[in-house]
């Protein structure tokens, strides 16, 4: 399907938003710690994987901006904070807690994963070839942050009792990964966001559970609530607010400027 109906395009959009917010949100927390990993090695593989996260959060935006007409600067920098569709997990601060950021990168990655696999088989067009695109890098920050999971958990007592501890502090945040945005349902049955051979939710925790029973730590999730109302509904947390304003400050100094 090379043209989107009409219908599609506003569910579309937030969707997107979702992807698009999930991946700035992560990948400017990531770049944080840009000379402060805990070896030179990881110090770069980490920056690129927030580098990754950010340009395929552009990628995504100049997408939204073909559907809408909008401008992708504009609706990654310059939107009010209700507005983002990010979940609660990627608003988090680390502290700096390397642990923290380790698992938060864990639990979105797989996440993400099926996302695209989903758009992967998208009945529209661009969409498809996009994600498809995405996914194979994707691949590969699983395969980094599986691989921490699993060093940080059967090395020293210290670094398996922090990891311990911030897989125990973020597993509550999971279920925002999960909270539906406005009409993915009619996405699904349309086949432009294709749903998996399992729920979602069902599938992530496989993923998870597969590197979590390596390592023996301990972890339990929920699956999310009906009601659940959080990020992907512009209800975010202080720790967003604050980011948003740093991260937007350039870009509010002149928005009209050309890069």
């Amino acid at each position: 399907m090379t043209d989107l109906a009409d219908a599609h395009k506003k569910p579309l959009v937030q969707l997107l938003f979702s992807i698009a917010d999930d991946k700035l949100v992560l990948g400017h927390r990531n770049a944080d710690w840009t000379g402060l990993g805990p070896i030179l090695e990881e110090d770069i593989a980490f920056s690129a994987l927030a580098q990754d996260d950010i340009a395929h959060a552009g990628a995504i935006y100049g997408l939204i901006a073909d559907i809408t007409g909008g401008d992708a600067d504009h609706l990654a920098y310059g939107r009010t904070a209700n507005t983002y569709r990010c979940c609660d997990l990627v608003e988090l601060n680390d502290e700096f807690d390397w642990a923290v950021a380790v698992v938060r990168q864990f639990f979105c990655d797989h996440f993400e994963h099926l996302r695209l696999r989903r758009l992967s088989r998208s009945n529209w067009t661009k969409l498809r070839q996009l994600a498809s695109r995405m996914l194979a890098e994707e691949n590969l920050a699983i395969g980094h942050a599986d691989q921490w999971i699993v060093r940080l958990a059967k090395s020293t007592s210290e670094a398996r009792g922090r990891i311990q501890h911030a897989v125990t502090k973020l597993a509550p945040l999971t279920p925002s990964l999960f909270e539906p945005t406005e009409g993915m349902a009619d996405l699904e049955a349309a086949g432009v966001y294709p749903p998996l051979e399992a729920p979602m939710f069902d599938a992530w925790e496989s993923m998870i559970a597969n590197v979590i029973d390596e390592t023996g730590l301990r972890a339990e999730f929920r699956a999310p609530a009906k009601d659940y109302v959080g990020g992907r509904h512009g209800k975010h947390s202080a720790d967003f607010a604050a980011m948003l304003s740093e991260m937007t400050e350039v870009y509010r100094e002149e928005p009209a400027a050309q890069w």
